[in-house]
């Protein structure tokens, strides 16, 4: 009966172990939660039991099979569970037929991307974002934060042309601009590190050697080292604010900052007794300035394809008293390409492009969208007579497409990106290119006559 029982019980273990994993491992958190409970009173019970019945307390048979009863239904109990949970997480089949088609990378005849026609009649286009609303936010002094695509323009396009105004009006006294990534932590904001020049590390020594003279200067050398440690960007508005500054500070990317430096722009942002709080804890100062000398604005990628960021916790999104989403701005792409000296017709043609190449990034089949700045560099290629296609080909094609594990592109991408170039250009774009090209090299080695 031992062996018996030892066997039943190792391998009915084994059984409910491999139930709680698969929980743990498919189900939602309350799921999860119920599974644990389930799973931790049993072994209790049943490692307790086993225990008794080994050292000799438990001699009952019946105990011994109300054990293994108990063990075998709470499988069987977990088992069933998880397959009902399963099913009742499992999406509803969809139609072989949809209603609605799907839109598709590969843009056939009749998706694919043509010149805008004018129609007096169409409701105009909605608004980027608010301007005048937008600029009372942040003549208000409200903490902003912006969230959307990378390259839609949100540090530069938004806020510093919102706080550059308020700059110019006399409103503010600067802007900080404090760029986060996943290796700054909370100390870099309050002392970031600088290496010592030569010159500077003689001066550093002479003054160390007067201050301690009893200590060797090589010695001097090794303790001080190759780097030193000076003010740190966030201190810095802190002591410039109690000087009576009124500065913006920008949290460039917030959410590619560490979980330390994070945890201290939030004690930072915290409003106490009508003034901020910097607790400087590598000098044990505390900082306090008034409400209304510091504007705290930040910027973030949200989204699973940004890789190195981190989610933003409730916590510090309710520090910002204004979140926005910021997408491309097309009526600024176009008057940007309109700068770079392209025609009306070609600047549509360039439009159509990247709306279709978003809306395909934003239905998954892209690994990247077509950012502004991508954008505004191929209409400068093309406005110095490149062929469009080729171009986009050269330099920005690969940067939107997904790569296997070998680095090789996704072939299927590039094809529907190149049937989409070939849809949207026709095959005089590139012949005209070339014309202009050729002609202005003929220009350049005509001699000049006098």
């Amino acid at each position: 009966m031992d062996k018996w029982f030892a066997v039943v019980g190792v391998f009915g273990y084994i059984g409910l172990l491999i139930g709680y994993i698969l929980a743990v491992t498919y189900l939602s958190p309350e799921k999860r939660r119920m599974f644990h409970g389930v799973f931790a009173s049993m072994s209790v019970f049943i490692l307790g039991g086993m225990i008794l019945q080994s050292v000799g307390a438990i001699t009952d048979v019946h105990f011994v099979e109300s054990v293994l009863s108990a063990m075998g239904i709470t499988a069987v109990l977990m088992l069933g569970l998880y397959v009902y949970f399963r099913q009742r997480k499992r999406p509803p089949e969809k139609s072989l037929q949809p209603s609605t088609p799907r839109p598709s990378l590969s843009v056939r005849s009749e998706r694919a991307p043509s010149l805008p026609e004018e129609n007096p009649e169409e409701e105009e286009e909605q608004p980027f974002l608010d301007s005048s609303s937008l600029e009372n936010i942040f003549r208000k002094g409200f903490s902003v934060l912006l969230y959307g695509p990378t390259g839609s323009g949100k540090t530069y396009g938004v806020i510093f042309e919102h706080l550059g105004k308020l700059v110019k009006q006399g409103e503010r006294d600067g802007i900080v601009l404090i760029p986060c990534s996943d290796g700054m932590e909370d100390y870099d904001l309050l002392s970031k590190p600088m290496p010592i020049g030569p010159r500077d590390k003689v001066r550093i020594l002479q003054e160390l050697e007067k201050e301690f003279p009893d200590l060797d200067q090589s010695a001097l050398s090794r303790i001080l080292g190759d780097w030193t440690r000076v003010e740190g960007p966030l201190r810095e508005v802190f002591r410039r604010a109690q000087k009576g500054e009124r500065l913006g500070v920008v949290f460039d990317e917030l959410n590619r900052a560490s979980r330390s430096a994070r945890n201290l722009i939030l004690k930072a942002m915290d409003p106490v007794l009508g003034h901020y709080e910097l607790h400087d804890f590598t000098s044990g100062e505390v900082l306090r300035v008034p409400l209304e000398t510091i504007q705290f604005c930040a910027t973030c990628n949200l989204g699973a394809s940004y890789s190195q960021t981190h989610d933003l916790d409730e916590s510090l999104l309710d520090r910002f008293q204004s979140v926005l989403f910021v997408d491309y701005n097309t009526g600024l792409e176009e008057r940007i390409l309109e700068e770079e000296g392209l025609p009306p017709a070609k600047v549509s043609q360039l439009m159509a492009v990247a709306g279709a190449l978003r809306e395909a990034y934003r239905m998954g089949h892209l690994n990247a969208p077509l950012s502004t700045r991508h954008l505004k560099n191929w209409g400068r290629a093309v406005s110095g007579g490149g062929d469009p296609r080729e171009t986009a080909r050269m330099l920005w094609v690969d940067r939107l497409i997904a790569h296997d594990r070998h680095g090789y592109p996704d072939e299927e991408q590039v094809a529907g990106i190149l049937e989409i170039l070939a849809a949207t250009f026709s095959e005089s774009d590139g012949v005209q290119g070339d014309a202009r090209k050729s002609s202005r090299e003929e220009t350049s080695r005509t001699p000049q006559g006098g």
